[in-house]
């Protein structure tokens, strides 16, 4: 390399750090379909989900992408109709349709809020959104098939491909919807790319991996037998990403293969990276974490097609799998599932993005977006059971929280000297509670909201004599009375005086037949 060449290279390096790396927004949680300039997809921001859903909206209009969620929490949703922007309770804030479809593309979320999305994939625009939803500009791109996303550098200019032919194009676009330069690539260009610490971008095309400098010039090409789609991500000098020729790569930034994955199906989509880790999954249905150099650690077999992992603060893996119908999230030391919650139609392009907060986002096919809340809300109770003349300090509830029949969380409540009890780190969004005490029956309170900044609150009154916990005052409640009458006995005393006598009978004989909520 010459001198000029490398001081060249040394300008650029010096102007992009003087930009602060800031021409994503600032603050936002996720603003792009890669997250950040290396399309890590990777937080460091919330507390982690527990598979409770906080609250759903419905767009009426179907969907392929994923959305993205600016530094006001607002998300970003793109569907067949155009743009929906979400409140973060999960109102509409405003929607921008203009007979432009968006189905396909994942928002990018600039510095100054302005809203990028690829509209009319098969005769593509790029538009340019104010936050509040109305047109800043738009520029024809062409192409068909279009199935990328705009990615914003750290030089503050758009960068997107334009499909198959007679896209095929790489284009460069200032800010003011002016381009800056485009280069042609190959036959297809479906890919989103990363960028590097020089701000040369990496991006996929019909056979190859290119290497584009920031002046528009090729660097270096590295090839393959099949289109690489979905983003490049990067980790210091690795780059990463699969093709729909069965492979995934690790190459490095000088264009030289590290090692490579053959798997059994095509890739339609990236990766997501975390310093120590890469993973992973093409349409044969496995997600898998290697290491950075290349190593297998583990492989779920949880029908992931063409979902994009997103990976959590505390490492947790959120990805589509089960062929679109369902969200997993993995425990990414060992591969296992934590939970798992339906999505009601399938979404096997969708990808999830997470909050500040820790909230999951992913929209279905349908267009209804989800959100999995944090483990951040607040419950205050009370209790009284039926009978029991004792004081309620030293006892325990047993408090567990319900959506649609299903337990989402179940926690050990300790109790005050009035039945009392205070939940901190809960599940947010509606939950049906139920709430038990020892020997009690379970009740019920339906439909409870809980919110970070809104504790949720519920008071129970217990029925008496379910010894066994079966949910029902029984014969066989009356016979363990019966068994141990006249004796000292606290674990089945009903009424707090330590003692199983006539009253406890009579609290038995009373509820009998009585059945928990």
């Amino acid at each position: 390399m010459s001198k000029w060449r490398w001081i060249g290279v040394g300008l650029i390096a010096c102007a992009l750090q003087s930009a602060g790396w800031s021409q994503l927004q600032p603050n936002a949680p996720w603003p792009s379909l890669g997250r950040d300039y290396q399309n890590s997809r990777r937080t460091t921001l919330g507390a982690p989900p527990n598979g409770s859903v906080r609250w759903t909206y419905n767009a009426n209009s179907r969907t392929f992408a994923s959305p993205a969620v600016a530094a006001d929490g607002t998300i970003y949703v793109p569907t067949a109709a155009g743009v929906d922007a979400v409140n973060p309770n999960g109102t509409r804030r405003w929607r921008w349709s203009a007979g432009i479809s968006v189905p396909f593309c994942t928002p990018a979320i600039g510095a100054d809020g302005t809203i990028y999305v690829i509209g009319n994939p098969n005769d593509a625009l790029l538009i340019a959104l104010n936050p509040n939803g109305t047109v800043r500009w738009s520029l024809y791109l062409g192409g068909t098939e279009v199935r990328s996303s705009p990615a914003i550098g750290p030089d503050g200019r758009i960068y997107v491909t334009n499909g198959q032919t007679p896209g095929g194009y790489l284009y460069c676009v200032n800010p003011n919807g002016t381009i800056a330069w485009r280069l042609y690539l190959d036959w297809e260009a479906n890919s989103t790319p990363c960028f590097g610490e020089d701000g040369t971008i990496y991006v996929g095309s019909a056979n190859y991996l290119n290497a584009v400098r920031p002046d528009g010039t090729l660097l270096w090409r590295f090839p393959t037998f099949y289109p690489v789609w979905g983003h490049v991500s990067r980790s210091g000098n690795r780059l990463f990403f699969g093709s729909w020729d069965y492979t995934f790569r690790s190459v490095s930034t000088a264009g030289q293969l590290q090692w490579m994955v053959l798997t059994t199906n095509i890739f339609e989509s990236g990766p997501a990276v975390d310093s120590n880790a890469v993973l992973f999954a093409s349409r044969s249905g496995d997600l898998n974490r290697y290491t950075l150099s290349g190593v297998l650690q583990w492989r779920a077999s949880i029908g992931v097609a063409s979902s994009a992992p997103a990976i959590g603060a505390d490492g947790t893996i959120y990805v589509v799998g089960n062929g679109g119908i369902t969200i997993y999230a993995i425990n990414q030391s060992n591969g296992l599932t934590r939970w798992r919650a339906s999505l009601s139609s399938s979404s096997r392009y969708n990808s999830p993005a997470i909050g500040a907060d820790g909230t999951v986002y992913v929209i279905n096919r349908s267009g209804t977006l989800y959100a999995f809340g944090p483990m951040s809300g607040f419950l205050m109770g009370g209790t009284e059971l039926e009978g029991w003349n004792g004081g309620y300090d030293g006892l325990e509830a047993v408090v567990q929280f319900y959506q649609e029949d299903e337990l989402k969380y179940e926690v050990i409540a300790p109790l005050d000297a009035n039945g009392n009890f205070f939940l901190s780190e809960t599940p947010v969004g509606p939950h049906d509670i139920k709430i038990r005490l020892r020997n009690s029956l379970p009740a019920t309170v339906r439909n409870v909201h809980i919110e970070t900044d809104s504790p949720g609150y519920v008071h129970v009154v217990l029925g008496n004599g379910d010894l066994n916990g079966d949910g029902v005052v029984d014969d066989e409640d009356l016979l363990t009375i019966l068994m141990a009458f006249d004796t000292w006995n606290p674990d089945l005393d009903l009424t707090g005086d330590a003692y199983v006598d006539d009253q406890d009978l009579l609290i038995v004989l009373f509820n009998f037949g009585s059945r928990g909520e």
